[in-house]
């Protein structure tokens, strides 16, 4: 036989096949567990958050009806502090951030409530004092004034910029008005004032309202992705063999937080669902080299085990490439001063390298050209060959090596004094 490298094939059988398959499906099931229970956690800190904010917010809006309660109606001011105490309970059941929200926004709407009752008795206490028509038109004024200027200046320009300078020069004509003393003057342009900012006032709560919506549906979905990004690195399957994937999964998460930053809010969601298909293809992927793997390492240890029924010494498996999980498991079996060397990959042929074994050179029946042949060498893996297939369902293919003659017949433990490296190899 040459110096070559030889090679076999090895296949299982399909009963063993489908035990492997079986336990990668039940360890496939144990590691979708752990991702759902990693995701489960970060959900719950991210409601917990959620909860506290909304909870300081509660406190807030329970204190300011509170300080504000002498200057509103007592019905009013006992409607708002019954509006308060009922969110408690909805804080402290909520299970799912929606419910949450909802209470956010029932609280920032108890607070606009909390200024219109406030301005609805300070309008009624300054309505008695009014003596005189331009008095009533001033304090209109004035009230238009505070009423616009509980709009951020940033809401403002944000929501309705028109608006905004529609109302400022609404504003200055009611102020022109008064100052010529004529109330039949000012009438017309406060009735147009108080239009103008009632439409400006309605625009930006509005849409105010709306980007506040979109802007927390978008942070839900980067809450998701964070959710499936934190499962993957729980999966140890998919941390051996597609870590390097973690870092893009960190930028998607990045680019997705950097939107909600910069007002897109539709791009998280298409951010969402290209992860998720990675998700999908990382985890199939991940599956597949594992079970490959798991193959391997059958194979692996049934040869080593059927080497030592055979009277062969292993010291130990190795990786043929430290820290590459896919690379071959190669060992060394030895017995009386022989040595065969094996290596078995995730794929592909299992390689022999017999050393210590009698050679001979013998003329090919094809071509009459000389050929090494070790038939004693040969032997012995086609021993271990029939055991593999009897003992653990391994078919090994025929023993093969680099100008092997077809033709020739394979003799028994002749010697055949050539070289001192010999290999052999079955198709795996």
């Amino acid at each position: 036989m040459s110096g070559t490298p030889k090679y076999s094939q090895a296949e299982l059988e399909r009963q063993r096949q489908q035990q492997l398959e079986e336990e990668r499906r039940h360890k496939a099931a144990e590691e979708a567990r752990l991702r759902a229970e990693a995701a489960e956690r970060e959900r719950r800190q991210r409601l917990e958050n959620l909860r506290n904010k909304v909870n300081s917010q509660q406190q807030f809006v329970s204190t300011k009806v509170q300080q504000q309660q002498s200057s509103m109606y007592p019905q009013d001011a006992t409607a708002l502090q019954q509006r308060c105490q009922n969110q408690i309970n909805t804080i402290r059941q909520a299970q799912d951030e929606s419910r949450l929200q909802n209470v956010a926004t029932e609280l920032n709407q108890i607070l606009q409530d909390c200024d219109k009752a406030v301005t609805r008795k300070r309008r009624d206490d300054e309505e008695k004092k009014r003596k005189a028509e331009i008095e009533r038109l001033q304090f209109e004024l004035e009230e238009l004034e505070r009423e616009v200027g509980r709009i951020p200046a940033g809401d403002a320009s944000k929501f309705d910029a028109t608006g905004q300078s529609s109302v400022k020069q609404a504003l200055i004509t009611v102020r022109s008005a008064l100052a010529s003393g004529n109330p039949q003057a000012v009438q017309a342009p406060i009735n147009k004032a108080s239009a103008v900012v009632k439409q400006h006032t309605q625009k930006v709560t509005q849409r105010r309202a709306e980007w506040e919506k979109r802007k927390a549906e978008a942070e839900q979905v980067v809450g998701q992705i964070q959710d499936l990004v934190t499962g993957l690195k729980a999966d140890p399957v998919v941390m051996r063999w597609h870590s390097h994937s973690m870092a893009q999964l960190d930028n998607e998460l990045k680019q997705a937080q950097v939107a909600i930053v910069s007002e897109q809010f539709d791009q998280p969601s298409q951010i969402l669902a290209k992860v998720q298909a990675q998700e999908k293809q990382i985890i199939e992927e991940a599956n597949i080299a594992q079970l490959k793997a798991d193959k391997r390492d059958y194979i692996t240890q049934s040869i080593v085990a059927t080497l030592q029924d055979m009277g062969f010494a292993v010291l130990s498996i190795d990786d043929e490439h430290k820290g590459h999980p896919s690379t071959a498991k190669v060992f060394t079996a030895t017995a009386a001063g022989r040595a065969i060397s094996v290596s078995v990959p995730v794929e592909g042929q299992v390689w022999y390298d017999v050393d210590g074994y009698p050679k001979n050179t013998v003329s090919s029946v094809a071509d009459g050209d000389t050929v090494a042949i070790c038939d004693e060498a040969e032997a012995v893996l086609t021993e271990m060959h029939s055991a593999l297939q009897q003992e653990f369902g391994i078919q090994m293919g025929e023993i093969s090596w680099q100008g092997k003659d077809p033709n020739r017949i394979t003799r028994t433990a002749t010697d055949l004094p050539i070289g001192s490296n010999q290999s052999k190899g079955g198709n795996g």
